[in-house]
């Protein structure tokens, strides 16, 4: 797995994110690099929001 290192210098997980800043971030970071998976969390939170629940 790569890292994006210029990507993850501009775009920091703000301090206590709320879960909006965390999906969005994620989101992101899965667009821009591939150092990691999105957590489980993550994509079960993006995928439930995805169906309308």
């Amino acid at each position: 797995m790569k890292i994006n290192k210029e990507w993850h210098m501009k775009n920091k997980m703000p301090k206590n994110p709320t879960l909006e800043e965390r999906i969005k971030w994620h989101s992101e970071h899965a667009k821009h690099c591939s150092c990691r998976e999105m957590p489980e969390s993550m994509r079960k939170e993006i995928k439930k929001r995805e169906k309308g629940e």
